[in-house]
């Protein structure tokens, strides 16, 4: 990987989703950066506490950020689920409705809220940025993750949206995704090799990404090297999204 830039030195930095995958990745780029980086998650799983779900959480976490680093430069949403729990049938012909919905509470109301807080508490006394992780299944379909799919659709619109409100109420906030294809992360361990193997021949670059180069990425929408990028969906996807994307027929998937 690439030596620190120093581009973010100093900043203050939030990352939700931090405990594994890209989000792991990227508050430990951030420090590596110097970045003094919050890490929110679930309650019991980080040092900050956050429930991304939860409203008042947020404008918890923002006043704790506040009195304790005196506010906020930077806020990755990167907390978001594939699937609600074992058992789970989340194909399109077959996911239920408490799995639709509980993915789309954490992927997109929880982004949602995040973007909410950032836009009452950030941008005013210096200018901000918002990272959301949208994904590259926003835009390849695939029967096979129809929630998670349409939920990271939804993040995508949901950026647009935000980058267009802070600028129409005057906040110095920008607010761009990242669309990830296929990233060696806990999301994507448990894949059958067949299955697997069936994206990486559509995957130009011919493997899935490490989470640190989908931080970089973000990264680089976070610093100032991105100060005319707003409203952006950025594919870091090998490539993938401009190949046809390829499914395994019913009873393919074993082994």
């Amino acid at each position: 990987m690439p030596e620190p830039t120093g581009l973010l030195a100093g900043r203050i930095a939030l990352v939700t989703g931090a405990a594994s995958g890209i989000g792991a990745a990227t508050a430990a780029l951030f420090e590596a950066e110097g970045v003094t980086v919050r890490r929110g998650d679930l309650p019991g799983a980080a040092e900050l506490a956050l429930d991304v779900t939860d409203p008042a959480a947020w404008d918890a976490a923002f006043g704790t950020i506040g009195r304790e680093n005196g506010g906020l430069d930077i806020l990755v949403n990167a907390a978001g689920i594939a699937s609600a729990g074992a058992g789970d049938r989340p194909g399109v012909e077959t996911v239920s409705l408490d799995h639709w919905r509980r993915v789309f509470a954490v992927n997109v109301e929880g982004t949602l809220l995040g973007c909410q807080a950032a836009l009452r508490h950030m941008g005013r006394d210096r200018p901000g940025a918002i990272v959301n992780i949208a994904s590259s299944a926003a835009e390849a379909p695939s029967p096979a993750l129809g929630a998670y799919g349409a939920s990271k659709a939804a993040v995508a619109q949901l950026t647009r949206s935000v980058a267009a409100a802070a600028a129409l109420s005057g906040v110095r906030l920008r607010c761009n995704c990242v669309m990830p294809g296929m990233a060696e992360t806990p999301m994507t361990a448990g894949m059958p090799p067949a299955y697997r193997q069936a994206w990486i021949e559509q995957i130009p670059e011919g493997r899935f990404a490490e989470p640190g180069e989908i931080a970089h990425t973000i990264l680089f929408l976070a610093s100032g090297m991105s100060s005319y990028v707003n409203g952006a969906a950025l594919p870091v996807d090998g490539g993938l999204l401009s190949r046809p994307i390829v499914g395994l027929r019913r009873g393919d998937q074993a082994g």
